[in-house]
Order: C-alpha cells, then structure tokens, then sequence
C-alpha cells in the first residue's frame, strides 16, 4: 500500500497518505507515482500493496547502472537469518552480440536469489542501457514471479535483454515442482 501518514505519537491517521520525497522511502519521481497510485486504489476501496523492493532505480552514467530488490549484503542477511542459501549468478556483456555491435561489451549483471524457492532478490545491472533492462526484473519482483517462472521466456536474438536471459538460464533452485505453462495441455 501507499505509505500510510503516522502521527508523532506513533499512530496511523485513518485515510492520510504519504507519497513521494516526504515519506523518505525512495526519492524517486516513478516511485511517487506507484506510491500515489496505490493510495488512489486504496482511497477507492480497491486493497493495493506496493511492493517497494520491486521499484527499481538507474544512474544515467556511462555505464548506466541499475538495479532492483536488494543488495547482496542485505541479501546474504536475509540468508543468515531465514535459513536459506542464497544464490548468486553473474554474466558479462562481452557475450551479448548486440553489446559487442555496439562496442559497449564492458558490462556485467547479478541476480540475488533464494536457491529453495526460486525468489529473486534482487538484481544489479552495469553497462549499456542497464536502466532499460533492468524492468524485466522489476516485473518479476512485483509480480512474484520466481526464477523457474522466467528463465524459459524466449529473447529476441541480438538483444540486450539477453544478457538477463542468461542471468535467468543460469540459476540454479533446489528440487521445486515444474508448473505447468500456460497454455499447455
């Protein structure tokens, strides 16, 4: 949900939102947005919970860098704690043809996730049009979609979203039940 106004003694105050810069979450204009948008659903009637961890955030520099979720140190605490190994896999964008046509293959992407569940954590993006990319993860994120949900999805062949694609392949989750893909019989 929208980031619900607490008063100086704690409390929530029925029916005040707090969106954008003044709440401190992510002083980002697209986080504003969700965050409004969410609190417009639920001023409706309509329950809506924005999950923040699925925001994603960009450097425009050059490389561009991106990332969502967490960081791998929050990552690897979440571990600790929860009782869970984490997994983590990297790939370069010297292997992304289109990278290499561009003569931008200095590049690397990580993604965070948990090896039991398939949970994606987080993912971090350095090189070209990273602040691109980065918002197929972000959708996984928000949508809950785990690692086995995503990594048969099919790239077009020279993209730069095929460097997530590996990031995808290359994760490995513990014995999990294979869902059954949409429309397949």
């Amino acid at each position: 949900r929208a980031v619900l106004f607490v008063s100086q003694d704690g409390k929530v105050v029925p029916h005040v939102y707090c969106i954008g810069d003044a709440n401190g979450k992510y002083m980002l204009a697209h986080a504003a947005s969700a965050q409004g948008i969410s609190a417009i659903e639920n001023m409706l009637g309509r329950p809506h919970v924005l999950n923040h961890n699925s925001i994603p955030a960009a450097c425009f520099t050059h490389p561009e860098v991106s990332f969502v979720g967490v960081t791998q140190e929050k990552a690897e605490e979440m571990a600790k704690e929860q009782g869970f190994p984490l997994g983590v896999v990297k790939t370069s964008f010297k292997a992304n043809s289109k990278a290499l046509a561009e003569k931008e293959g200095d590049g690397l992407a990580k993604m965070l996730y948990n090896k039991k569940t398939g949970e994606i954590l987080g993912v971090h993006i350095i090189g070209l049009h990273a602040a691109d990319l980065i918002h197929e993860a972000s959708n996984a994120i928000a949508t809950n979609q785990t690692v086995q949900d995503i990594k048969f999805n099919v790239h077009a062949h020279p993209t730069l979203s095929e460097v997530l694609d590996e990031l995808f392949k290359a994760a490995h989750v513990e014995a999990v039940p294979a869902k059954v893909p949409v429309g397949a019989k």
